[in-house]
């Protein structure tokens, strides 16, 4: 089954991605620089010891080593999620946590909302990797904190906002040329910082002859500028000012149908500014006013139109130290705008929210708590929270357990895509709603870290294809149910990490597994540094799936595993080389049936980066 962003047949209409459950702060980001800080699991800095969330971190040497790679490709090897894809770099592409569905993950960069209204989906394929210096990955119902969607979890991106010039320059497999350079200064009570970056890669056809709708036996090429800046001005002790904006430009040629020159330019962007204030000691409050937008405009043959989202925010956010831990309180205001050449009935909806939040160390005890209360226009008030308790049972152990609930609110397509092709969106759709339970363990002996979570999702009215194919519609209930097991080492000269997932999604109206869903993944890595050098080895793989809801025989798609490879040599402390070879074993593998994926691959760079 194809699976595309924004179409205006009918199928592609519905971005069926999004329906893969069965069918086709600025401080913050400064403390999140620190290590063992995480952000995004309680909206405030947070010892990672100390967080009841289920959270990921990558960080910026993990990010620079993954040289071509995509966003995507480094959050399945990394971030222990599953992933799928349309192609090659620049392919529409989701990522699913948890099980839950692609469109059930909330994309933040830098605390700004960025994502397809009509689609409902986020464009990991145009974040490029040269802006990213770290990123976070919460797993689980954060709803209570982050409205809307995050029923899968939450991924924050955080982009470069250090004072260190850098730059690279590298070339890979397909043509592939990429380059980058960002510097940063201070002037006494003023930072800024400026990041850019161009790639290009002739890649490989996106389809192949199991794509019967789409196939075109082209090359289908990608290139991606891309820019971000930022400035802060602290103007009194306390008290500081802080823009920031991100652009990023790409155009992929995709395919849809034989014999058409099919061409998406698709434009990202935040801006963002905020005032941060410390009022008192244990009173910080951070004022940003800011706008996401995702334009895409598609040329060539049936597949040409023009999706446009506007996401205009406003978020108070106060972070108080009180009660014995800290206590979290804000208000947000969202508006989604949006503007295509498809006629939708509305064009816009409004979102009012207010949320509080607590977090705690007291002795042996932890605790976590959230509660938000959201009114949409269309869909009137949701409720979300959750709750977390923790126990350490000796100095390096902890026990725990939480709930939580979420929920999801109708795309534009959803609700509103016009008859094409004897399909229609259905406004009458209910939000989507789910309650989250977890039980975990976890060993943190500083340098050795592990944990064992295990987690049962509910996700009520669901919204599906119907079974004519006509329109969608809200079913009854998907469940998935799992368990994941996860180690971390790190020493003077080595470090690895590995985790697996076994997991049961299911549709509990069919009894079928839900779509591009394995029962089993995982992912793993190790790294050496004798000396100037560096090397590591990574692996990652996902059990048999299928492509349908139906589950149909022909819809199998094989589990796989592969191995990359990449090494590092410092020829002076500032300039290093760096090498990658990714699927090194050359492995055939679906991430979605009659869409090719890249075969074995290799890139080189030259690498600056002042001390």
């Amino acid at each position: 089954m194809p699976v595309i962003r924004h179409r205006p047949a009918a199928f592609c209409g519905r971005g069926l991605l999004a329906l893969s459950f069965f069918s086709c702060s600025s401080h913050a980001a400064e403390s999140a620089q620190l290590p063992g800080v995480v952000v995004t699991a309680t909206r405030s800095a947070q010892s990672l010891s100390n967080t009841l969330s289920d959270v990921r971190v990558i960080d910026a040497d993990t990010i620079r080593d993954a040289g071509m790679s995509t966003l995507t490709e480094l959050l399945r090897v990394h971030g222990g999620v599953e992933i799928t894809s349309n192609g090659g770099p620049g392919q529409v592409s989701g990522v699913f946590i948890r099980g839950a569905n692609a469109n059930h993950v909330v994309l933040l960069i830098d605390g700004v909302r960025i994502n397809s209204a009509t689609a409902g989906l986020n464009a990991w394929e145009n974040i490029p990797l040269a802006q990213i210096e770290r990123i976070e990955i919460v797993r689980g119902a954060a709803s209570s904190l982050y409205g809307a969607d995050a029923i899968g979890g939450v991924v924050q991106i955080f982009t470069h906002a250090g004072s260190r010039s850098q730059a690279r320059i590298g070339v890979g497999s397909w043509r592939t040329r990429e380059a980058s350079a960002g510097f940063g200064r201070e002037f006494g009570a003023t930072k800024i910082a400026v990041q850019a970056g161009y790639s290009e890669s002739d890649a490989f056809s996106a389809t192949n002859e199991g794509n019967a709708f789409s196939f075109n036996a082209d090359t289908d090429p990608y290139r991606n500028k891309n820019l971000a800046a930022s400035v802060e001005h602290e103007w009194r002790s306390g008290h500081s000012v802080v823009g920031r904006v991100l652009r990023s430009d790409g155009t992929t040629s995709f395919d849809c149908g034989a014999g058409n020159d099919d061409v998406n330019r698709q434009t990202l962007a935040t801006y963002s500014l905020e005032s941060r204030d410390r009022f008192r000691t244990e009173w910080l409050s951070t004022l940003r006013i800011a706008r996401g937008t995702d334009d895409s405009v598609s040329s060539g043959g049936t597949c040409a139109g023009r999706y446009r989202t506007d996401q205009d925010q406003l978020t108070w956010q106060n972070d108080i130290n009180a009660l014995g831990g800290q206590l979290v309180a804000g208000s947000e205001l969202r508006r989604e705008q949006i503007r295509s050449d498809t006629a939708y009935i509305q064009d816009s909806r409004r979102t009012a929210a207010a949320f509080a939040g607590y977090s705690a160390s007291l002795d042996a005890h932890l605790m976590q708590a959230a509660l938000r209360l959201n009114h949409d226009s269309q869909f009137g008030a949701h409720t979300t929270g959750n709750l977390a308790y923790g126990y350490r049972v000796a100095p390096p152990w902890r026990i725990s357990a939480g709930v939580g609930s979420a929920f999801k609110a109708p795309s534009f397509n959803d609700l509103y895509y016009p008859l094409s092709f004897g399909f229609s969106g259905n406004p009458n759709l209910k939000p989507e709603r789910s309650r989250m339970a977890e039980v975990s363990a976890n060993f943190d002996a500083g340098s050795t870290q592990g944990g064992l979570v295990f987690f049962d999702n509910r996700t009520r009215d669901l919204i599906v294809i119907d079974p004519t194919f006509s329109t969608v519609i809200n079913v009854d209930q998907a469940r998935v149910r799992g368990a994941t097991l996860n180690a971390a080492v790190a020493q003077a000269s080595w470090s690895g990490r590995a985790e697996f997932t076994l997991q049961d999604a299911t549709d509990q109206q069919t009894g079928n597994r839900l779509a591009r869903r394995a029962r089993q993944h995982g992912s793993a890595s190790v790294s050496v540094r004798p000396g100037p050098w560096r090397a590591g080895l990574e692996w990652a793989a996902q059990g048999e799936r299928f492509d349908v809801a139906s589950n149909s025989a022909s819809s199998r798609m094989a589990g796989y595993a592969l191995f990359n490879l990449n090494a590092a040599y410092a020829i002076s402390p500032e300039l290093s080389v760096l090498a990658r070879l990714n699927n090194a074993g050359d492995r055939h593998y679906e991430l979605a049936q009659g869409y090719n994926t890249p075969g074995r691959n290799a890139f080189v760079a030259l690498e600056y980066a002042a001390r």
